[in-house]
């Protein structure tokens, strides 16, 4: 039976630093000696100096671009060479204002961060993230993880399908993506809670058995959800006027309200300002105390209805529709006024004691300003009395 020989190697390198390593070899030889049938593995050894000591194994040089730079490569096990690169996170965003690290996302989002997308104080059940490849190929799939308390216990991952976070022992094959893919999605995790921190990691798949380590980990805050609403009185031209309470419009001097007469509008119109980050939109609705213009001295009302006051033999009282502006996007909603309060000329909506919507947007709303006139016509047998009036009001619902 042959017997491996042992060749042992000292290397003295000032500052005094020993490295000893030992080589096994099939056949090794030289002009002196021959050795045969010996087994090889990968060596190592202990480096030491009055100032270090350092535990090294030999093996092979990391494709990892993150660990090497101009000065220094890390060595790593073979076995790591099938291994997919480590991955990175270029973004993970929910409220960022005006700016953002994402790269591939919307125009809106790329200039003016996720408010743009999600609406006023940003995105407060959704957000967005995208991948840093580093050196893997375009087809490599990627696995997100998410977690509330930085993977300590709650550790899910995102639904390949529907982007919502998922008990692991649920997550398979099926839960991997490629970059595009997870990216082609606007908003890539959904079905988030407000107000929340969350974290999140990702890891690449290159073939069977090949999956990497985790990325570092990255975080962000879902916003609480924001909704504001005001109202203001000015003419037609006050369309950035803002005033504060008490809300006072009256039928008066050249708009007053005479018995018998055509159809008058006031003068001044009721401004509302509307905001909401709601992703389902928003319902203004508004109802009156009396249901029409009522007078306490004569106990008299002149009803409120859906009408055109231009009619022979017209009375009434009601709202309508002049002006509706808001920013405008893609992923952003649109303010419509409903169809009774969407007439001309004196063609009106009712004020009526049950509540009725007068505008309706279908998604988040920045910056709505909307003006409303208010027109009424006294009937020829209509007792005379300068107190008719009626109490509005105005309620914004949010659609979360």
């Amino acid at each position: 039976m042959k017997s491996a020989n042992i060749l042992r190697i000292c290397l003295v390198v000032f500052p005094t630093i020993f490295f000893v390593s030992s080589i096994f070899a099939n056949e090794l030889d030289s002009t002196n000696y021959k050795l045969i049938g010996v087994s090889t593995s990968g060596g190592g050894g202990l480096m030491e100096s009055t100032n270090y000591s350092l535990l090294s194994t030999a093996g092979q040089i990391s494709a990892d671009p993150r660990t090497y730079s101009t000065n220094y490569r890390m060595n790593i096990d073979p076995s790591a060479l099938f291994l997919a690169t480590q991955p990175g996170i270029q973004c993970f965003e929910t409220v960022t204002d005006g700016n953002t690290d994402c790269t591939s996302g919307p125009a809106e989002l790329l200039t003016g961060g996720m408010v743009a997308i999600c609406g006023p104080d940003g995105c407060y059940d959704k957000a967005r993230f995208e991948i840093e490849p580093y050196v893997n190929p375009e087809d490599t799939l990627y696995m997100i993880q998410i977690s509330e308390d930085d993977f300590a216990s709650d550790i899910k991952c995102i639904d390949g399908s529907t982007f919502r976070p998922k008990a692991l022992s649920s997550c398979d094959i099926n839960d991997f993506r490629t970059e595009e893919d997870w990216e082609d999605e606007v908003f890539n995790i959904k079905g988030l809670k407000s107000s929340t921190q969350y974290y999140i990691r990702v890891s690449a798949l290159h073939g069977d058995f090949t999956q990497s380590d985790f990325s570092i980990i990255s975080n962000a805050t879902t916003a609480s959800g924001l909704i504001e609403f005001d109202i203001d009185i000015a003419t037609e031209s006050g369309i950035d006027v803002e005033s504060s309470a008490p809300y006072s419009v009256a039928f008066s001097g050249s708009d007053e309200l005479v018995v018998g007469a055509a159809a008058t509008t006031a003068s001044s119109l009721i401004w509302l300002d509307a905001k909401s980050s709601s992703s389902g939109g928003i319902a203004i609705i508004q109802f009156g105390k009396y249901g029409g213009l009522y007078s306490a001295t004569t106990t008299e009302t002149i009803e409120s209805d859906t009408e055109d006051l231009d009619g022979s033999l017209a009375e009434g009282f009601g709202l309508q529709s002049y002006y509706i502006d808001y920013e405008s996007s893609l992923y952003l909603g649109e303010i419509t006024s409903t169809t009774n309060y969407a007439g001309s000329n004196n063609e009106v909506g009712a004020v009526s004691t049950t509540a009725d919507t007068i505008y309706s947007g279908d998604g988040p709303i920045n910056n709505g300003r909307m003006g409303i006139y208010l027109k009424a016509r006294a009937g020829a047998g209509r007792a005379i009395a300068t107190d008719y009036s009626e109490e509005i009001y105005f309620v914004i619902v949010p659609r979360y």
